[in-house]
């Protein structure tokens, strides 16, 4: 938040902004990394703002999933104003009308969400997200953008009205908007009517925000539009904020193993989620509606796990949305690139890429086979987990729609990799440019790449210290009575 405000102030000076964006990027990672090492050893650390104790103030609360996340965002944060170096990647006018400036507001909304210890505090920073990735989105003002900002803009003010519904019933009801204060008012029997319809409002509302079905229609409209710069860290992180929402909510204030029809509708939604985002995406010719519709099958495994319900699951659906993260915002960054190589994103345009690009080529190969869990990419650690997790409680049905969900989104990848590298030009109708030229002019581009890139097959070939990690860190949010002792000082 203090790296936007300080581009605000720099607003006519894009090399000093660049300077500012990769630099408050830089020192959020690197606290980032400092607060997992901490959480590591103290398991929670809570913050009152203000000094008022909770339930009666704003309490920051992190725990090693809420830590992961925040890491993760700063990654993708560094990785991204690095890419928007760029000149052809976000023009000149739109950096220097607010492109860093909306973009850093919107990594302050993303962390203050992963951060928040309060209901009402969590519509606060969704709103922040949504103003500033409203203006990443139709920054530039074209017919296209601005279609699909409003589009954007209004399903997510539906999804923040339901949110306000629920707070509102439930501070109406319990006097309290405080996460762990709510958790122990909602045991009570007598208010398990009002329980189940905020656990719906919220479901909507998160569901929406994670493009879950059937709420998802407005991404595959909305994320094309913009800049590919824009469109990778919204594709990469958004949608997980509301997932992440999902798993707190459904652990802390109305864990599934007390709300059985609504686990069931879950698990009924995830699968639905993963049919319809694979066939989107093998229907489409746009790279990047490709990507958006696969992203939405994907959000169909991590709610899957949330919705099996048990330590392992928890642990897969956390990995997997690290792996997503990772590897969609660097699919989203290679399509940029062969956007501006081929001048479209129409797979029936672009020809020839394996013949005369090499390094892109391997990118995306690699990238490919690691989004669909090819092993031993870092998507087959996080997809194991979640099929172990579905056999252990026998929803069979589930694991064989994610298996062929896996197959037919190989199945659109390799559609990419066969019409857009595979097939031969036409020179007379395509002059592609030389590799070495292209890449030393567009190195910025290749560098964030390469960096997420380096850090998937790290988790990918060295998994073990991850999976422990995000093992301890679903034990911890299945058990919401070490979140309410932390924040309530019990």
């Amino acid at each position: 938040m203090l790296s936007g405000m300080l581009c605000l102030l720099f607003n006519k000076y894009v090399k000093v902004q660049r300077f500012i964006a990769v630099a408050g990027s830089l020192l959020a990672f690197v606290f980032a990394v400092m607060l997992v090492s901490v959480i590591d050893r103290l398991d929670t650390v809570v913050m009152q703002l203000g000094g008022w104790e909770a339930p009666f103030g704003i309490t920051l609360f992190v725990d090693r999933l809420a830590a992961l996340l925040l890491c993760i965002t700063a990654l993708l944060a560094l990785a991204v104003s690095v890419f928007s170096f760029a000149e052809d990647v976000l023009s000149s006018r739109k950096k220097r009308i607010g492109f860093y400036p909306a973009f850093l507001f919107m990594l302050a909304g993303i962390s203050g969400a992963f951060l928040t210890g309060d209901l009402f505090n969590l519509y606060v920073w969704f709103e922040v997200m949504l103003i500033s990735s409203f203006v990443l989105i139709t920054l530039g003002s074209k017919k296209d953008q601005l279609q699909g900002g409003i589009k954007y803009v209004v399903i997510n003010f539906v999804a923040s009205s339901f949110l306000l519904l629920a707070i509102g019933i439930l501070y109406g009801t319990t006097g309290n908007t405080n996460l762990a204060a709510l958790s122990e008012s909602l045991r009570d029997p007598s208010l398990k009517a009002i329980t189940q319809l905020a656990a719906v409002l919220l479901l909507v509302s998160f569901g929406i925000k994670s493009a879950l079905f059937p709420f998802y229609f407005w991404l595959p409209s909305s994320y094309h539009t913009p800049p590919i710069a824009i469109t990778a860290i919204i594709a990469g992180l958004l949608t997980k904020v509301g997932v992440y929402t999902l798993i707190r909510t459904f652990t802390l204030l109305f864990p599934l193993q007390q709300h059985h029809l609504i686990q069931q509708l879950i698990l009924v939604l995830s699968c639905i989620t993963m049919i319809i985002g694979v066939l989107g995406a093998i229907n489409q010719q746009d790279i990047r509606k490709i990507l958006a519709f696969n992203l939405i099958s994907k959000i169909g495994f991590m709610v899957f796990g949330l919705a099996v319900y048990t330590p392992i699951a928890i642990c897969g659906a956390i990995f997997y949305m690290l792996h997503h993260i990772l590897v969609k915002t660097n699919l989203f960054f290679v399509a940029g690139i062969i956007g501006k190589i081929a001048g479209s994103y129409e797979v029936k345009k672009i020809k020839g890429l394996y013949d005369h690009f090499s390094l892109l080529s391997f990118l995306f190969m690699i990238l490919s086979l690691t989004l669909v869990g090819i092993p031993p990419f870092s998507g087959f650690w996080g997809k194991f987990m979640l099929v172990d997790a579905g056999l252990k409680v026998k929803e069979y049905l589930p694991i064989s729609i994610m298996l062929v969900t896996s197959l037919l989104t190989l199945y659109s990848m390799m559609l990419i990799w066969k019409k857009c590298f595979l097939s031969e030009y036409a020179k007379e109708k395509q002059q592609l440019p030389l590799e070495r030229v292209y890449v030393k002019k567009h190195y910025h581009m290749y560098l964030a790449s390469v960096f997420l890139l380096l850090i998937t097959l790290w988790i990918s070939f060295s998994p073990t210290w991850l999976i422990d990690y995000t093992r301890k860190a679903a034990e911890q949010v299945l058990q919401p009575a070490n979140y309410i002792n932390a924040v309530l000082k019990k």
